[in-house]
């Protein structure tokens, strides 16, 4: 007689805690890992490949379970949409997912001037009828392209800058500073070059971020003012993390340095500061990528544009043909005479 191994909901909705339980293990576990220097170096240079998953929390998620992952998705859509196959028994890999869901609730009703509860006549509380959202996460089961298998030349490669003069040009838009002509340097300096715009972009967008977001146990977000370490240290990371992305050479030593000298005795401090970095590295990533996309866009309009050729250009190289028709067709037009219809 066969077994139903099937699961039933109560079991089902058990395990599904039991995996958002996993999750949140992995990602304090993997707080406490960043707060190594030489661990955290290593996280930044992976954030900048998966840049489509969400915050940090799936980050880090990610860089726990797989820290050369650079192209994930579902079993289903590998297959659907890139005919790859997963490899047998590849181990997922779990990331948060929201999964909230709207409730319609009876709302008691609030005085908007004394903001205490209107009440009926026998002094009960009225209430309304209003929507709310619930929130909840689950988690979902993804894989790396590297445990594929099939013609993975379907996947489509990232679109963002190559060369240092690339890189340049995506920062001096996104900027709106005039460009810098660097075809003609050394490599040493195209580098240093690139390095100080990427320096000026992150000095940028975190001139305005003078206070760090922190949020409690309890889930009450506070507003720290940020030390100078906690500001040098988001600078750095920030910089670092882009400069590996996008292949330009800088030391670490002054990041470790920064890395060993901030105080991550508050873990929530500690996490809210990368929070921070995190998200002022994916912008970047981001803003680069599409100002290097609209570079490319711009290049081929122009390459694919005929170029409208003058009255004069047209007469020029109409002349012999125009000489002809004279003796031919005298009666033809005047545009037509001058080769311009």
């Amino acid at each position: 007689m066969a077994v139903d191994k099937r699961m039933s909901s109560e079991e089902l909705s058990e395990y599904h805690d039991k995996l958002l339980h996993q999750a949140y293990s992995k990602i304090a576990s993997g707080l406490k890992n960043l707060q190594t220097p030489l661990l955290y170096k290593q996280y930044l240079e992976h954030i900048g490949k998966l840049q489509g998953y969400g915050g940090l929390n799936n980050s880090i998620l990610i860089h726990e379970q797989n820290e050369n992952a650079s192209h994930l998705e579902t079993y289903n859509d590998f297959q659907n949409k890139f005919d790859l196959q997963v490899n047998a028994r590849s181990k997922a890999l779990r990331i948060l997912k929201n999964d909230s869901y709207e409730m319609e609730v009876d709302k008691e009703v609030l005085d908007p001037e004394t903001g205490k509860i209107l009440r009926d006549e026998e002094g009960n509380a009225i209430t309304k009828k209003t929507w709310i959202t619930i929130p909840k996460f689950k988690t979902e089961a993804l894989f790396d392209i590297s445990q594929t298998s099939g013609d993975k030349s379907n996947v489509p490669l990232p679109v963002m800058p190559k060369s240092k003069e690339d890189i340049l040009q995506s920062i001096e838009g996104l900027m709106d500073k005039p460009l810098s002509m660097i075809a003609d340097m050394s490599k040493q300096d195209q580098n240093k070059l690139a390095s100080s715009a990427i320096q000026a972009l992150v000095s940028e967008q975190l001139s305005y971020k003078k206070d760090v977001f922190v949020k409690s146990d309890l889930g009450v977000t506070a507003r720290v003012p940020k030390t100078e370490t906690m500001r040098a240290f988001e600078q750095e990371s920030a910089v670092y993390a882009l400069c590996h992305h996008y292949g330009v050479t800088m030391d670490a030593g002054h990041l470790l340095s920064l890395a060993k000298e901030l105080d991550k005795s508050d873990g929530n401090q500690f996490k809210g500061l990368l929070d921070s970095v995190h998200y002022t590295t994916m912008s970047a990533i981001k803003g680069i990528d599409r100002q290097f996309k609209d570079l490319l866009h711009e290049k081929s309009v122009v390459k694919e544009s005929p170029q409208k050729a003058s009255i004069m250009d047209k007469l020029t190289q109409n002349k012999t043909s125009i000489l002809q028709n004279n003796q031919i067709n005298p009666t033809q037009t005047k545009s037509k005479e001058m080769g311009l219809s």
